[in-house]
Order: structure tokens, then sequence, then C-alpha cells
């Protein structure tokens, strides 16, 4: 399976070479779960082989008790340590980065230190969104960081706690994502007002291929380039355009996200081979690669699941279902090595939801 546990913040450059030995064994499954689920956490932590298996009702209630999102507790554990598969952390019990270099009895101690730690000493000071518990717990320029891993933590730990179901644009304390949208898509039951949109299009997913129009600047698609993502006809799928001098500047600034109902069917966007992500390319919130024989390379972010054959090396069509996106899919390109900034041949293939 292609196994892009993105930019693990605890790891150097030893840990880099282990993440990429990892890539064959360690299987990403971060399917959207309730955040009291405490059953679908230890699945998904046993598909991954994680240590932590067996801790989902301790990260439930450890995390529940301090007023947190379990899943982004576990979404941090994911990026700062693959879930614990990363060496060197299984010798201390620590999943979490927690430190630098604290060990623990169990992974269950970690467990509980971890969500005490966000309970007492980030909460208080209303460090409650991703971005505002990073510069804390993995702080930008930190000595024990010397090759500046902690630059990708918000966007590694919220593509995670996307893939879980949370929202990682909200504060992760649990009331606040209790009322964020659910696991089929759908915001919890309310009463409909007149201001309400009309429900979303219902249909069976359509595969919508680049019909020649050309892209407003830049290259034409690679040959036979269909949209990432089926969707029913009409469904929305939003994106937006990069920045000028993004791709110049910034590989991530340079992709694009697409947002759409959570476990909207993610499909190759070209004929080629599935390549794993590299580190650097994790960085990037890249998973994996398409890799056609024209040389282009398209990207895809973590995916909610995969489907079945996909893995490092399998060759794919067009259209071919890749898996399930958990409602924001990232989306890069490279021709001859340099990056492409991919939104004129997606808005020429499937235009972007007003």
């Amino acid at each position: 399976m292609l196994a892009a546990l993105a930019g693990v913040a605890a790891l150097g450059a030893a840990g880099t070479t282990a993440a990429n030995a990892q890539l064959e064994g360690v299987v990403q499954h971060m399917t959207c779960v309730a955040p009291d689920d405490a059953a679908g956490i230890d699945a998904m932590l046993a598909r991954a082989s994680s240590p932590l298996a067996g801790e989902g009702a301790t990260f439930v209630s450890e995390s529940l008790a301090a007023g947190l999102d379990p899943r982004a507790l576990v979404a941090i554990a994911a990026h700062e340590t693959m879930l614990e598969t990363y060496g060197p952390s299984q010798a201390i019990n620590n999943a979490f980065g927690l430190g630098p270099g604290m060990a623990f009895a169990s992974e269950r101690d970690a467990v509980a230190r971890a969500a005490r730690t966000l309970a007492e000493l980030y909460l208080p000071e209303a460090r409650t969104t991703l971005e505002t518990i990073a510069s804390k717990w993995a702080p930008i320029g930190a000595a024990n960081d010397p090759a500046g891993l902690n630059r990708g933590w918000t966007r590694g730990v919220g593509t995670y706690f996307a893939a879980l179901g949370g929202d990682p644009s909200l504060p992760v304390v649990a009331s606040v994502q209790a009322a964020a949208t659910t696991c089929d898509g759908s915001a919890p039951a309310r009463p409909k007002g007149p201001a309400d949109p009309e429900p979303a299009p219902e249909g069976p997913p359509v595969v919508v291929a680049w019909g020649g129009a050309a892209p407003a600047r830049g290259p034409a698609p690679p040959d036979g380039f269909v949209f990432p993502l089926a969707l029913p006809v009409g469904a929305p799928a939003a994106y937006e355009e990069p920045p000028p001098g993004a791709c110049e500047a910034d590989g991530f600034r340079c992709g694009v996200t697409v947002s759409s109902t959570a476990g909207s069917h993610a499909v190759a966007s070209a004929a080629g081979t599935l390549r794993a992500a590299t580190a650097a390319d994790q960085e990037e919130g890249i998973a994996f690669w398409v890799e056609t024989a024209g040389g282009d390379r398209l990207g895809y972010g973590p995916l909610a699941g995969y489907a079945p054959g996909v893995a490092d090396g399998a060759v794919v069509v067009a259209g071919q279902p890749l898996g399930t996106s958990a409602g924001s899919l990232r989306i890069a390109w490279e021709r001859g090595g340099a990056r492409v900034d991919p939104f004129p041949i997606l808005e020429a293939t499937r235009p972007p939801a007003g």
C-alpha cells in the first residue's frame, strides 16, 4: 500500500531513511471515524500496525476529559512518529514527540500525558487551533529541529485530522468539532432555514475527461487527462488558483486543494505508474504520484482510504479508482522535473464551483 504518513516532524535525516523503508510495510488507513468511536480508532491503529493499537478507549477518554477531539491527538501521533511505527519512538513509548526525548512506561501513559499537556499548557493560553498549537508544540527555528521540519507540522497534522473526519480549520476542541461535518459529509441534524442551500446532487460518480479546451495559461495536460475526483453530475468541487509566483517559491503553495463531499472517489488523472512520495514530497502534502510515460507526474495528497491494489509500482489507467477523499484532496503537477501549477488544467477539465 502507498503508506505516505506525511511530514513526520520528529524525524531527522536518519528518520527520513526509516520512513522510506516503511513505505511497503506501514499501511495508511486513516478512515473517517466519529470523535468518540474508540473501536473505530483502534481498528485504524491495528491496520496501520501501530503499537498504539488497543488504546482507542484511552485516546477517547483522556482527550474528552481534556475537552479535546480525540482524533486530533491521533493526528499528532501520525505526524510525529507515523503512529509510533518509527522505531526510536517505540523504545521510549512516545508517539507524540513529547520532550524532547521523554520516555514513558507505556503507550497509555504517553496518551494521557499528551492530552493533559494540551489541557494544562495550551488551552488556557487559547491555543486551540492546530496553527496556534504548532507555534508552541513544534516552533519554527527550534534548536532540536535543524532540518526545519516543524514548518510542516500544521499542514501534516491537519491532513491526518481531516482524513479522520475532523475539520482542521476549526479549533480541535471537542464541542466545536462535534458541530462540524460528520463522516458522511453531512452536518449534524438541525432545522432547515430559508437561507440553507439545496441538498447536494445525488447520483453515480462520473469521470470527467479533458475535452481539449485550451487552459487559460501554461501547458496542456498529459494525454488522456481526467479530473482527479469522480463526482455526481452537478456536485460541487471547489478549488482556487495558487498565488502568483507560488510555483517558483514554494512547492506546497504551487499545489491545489480540491474540496468536495467527504467520501468522494479519487481517480487516476492519467495512465501511468504509482510511486510513493519521498520525505520531501510528504512535507508538501503529497502522499503519492502517478508517473506517466510522457514524463509528467501528478501528485495526490493522502486519501481517507485506498482502493485494492493501490501500491507503489502499480500500473493504472486514466479514471481508475484510487480510493476515497476525506473531503479535501491536494493535487500537484510536475513536468520534466519542474513543478507546474495544476489549476489551469483542472479548470479546463471541470471548472471550480462558484
